[in-house]
């Protein structure tokens, strides 16, 4: 009977055991340049110099909603403009910012500055989790003052990188 109660145990573990193993290989990816849009925007809207983070972000899997140097009000052109539907997809050569005969306060080019994130890298005696960076972006130092559950690098599309404005 003992054997019988060990064969029995043993049957039913194998199938669970694969299960969380199947389980812990299909989680999803962090979320990470999903689009977002904030819901707190400044009075006259954000400023091409600054990345904005809005950390309570319900429509982040990241829970952090990031505005990376994208001058004027994305609720003013967000889904305004043909090349930027609502869904994020737009038109790619608005992407690389001055110099492409873009601008970056255009509609077209908000999905590339506005979208979740996540915290890379945080300073010495953080307790805050950090992630992995996916392919196509990198862990940029975008906020050093506030609390240190915030303060440290996120997750920045590269394709935003060095076309600082003036």
């Amino acid at each position: 009977m003992k054997d019988r109660a060990r064969f029995g145990l043993g049957v039913g573990l194998v199938p669970f055991l694969l299960g969380v193993a199947a389980l812990s290989v299909g989680c999803e990816a962090p979320g990470v340049g999903d689009p977002c849009d904030p819901e707190n925007v400044p009075a006259g809207g954000f400023v091409s110099r600054e990345a904005y983070l809005e950390t309570s972000s319900v429509q982040c899997r990241t829970r952090v909603c990031m505005v990376y140097k994208l001058q004027g009000d994305t609720d003013k052109v967000i889904g305004e403009h043909p090349d930027c539907p609502l869904d994020g997809t737009m038109d790619d050569d608005c992407v690389a910012g001055p110099g492409s005969g873009c601008d970056p306060s255009q509609a077209t080019c908000v999905p590339a500055r506005v979208y979740c994130t996540c915290r890379c890298d945080a300073p010495a005696g953080s307790s805050t989790s950090t992630c992995e960076c996916p392919d196509g972006y990198s862990c940029e130092p975008v906020l050093q003052l506030g609390g240190a559950g915030i303060r440290g690098s996120y997750c920045v599309k590269k394709s935003t990188l060095g076309d600082e404005e003036s």
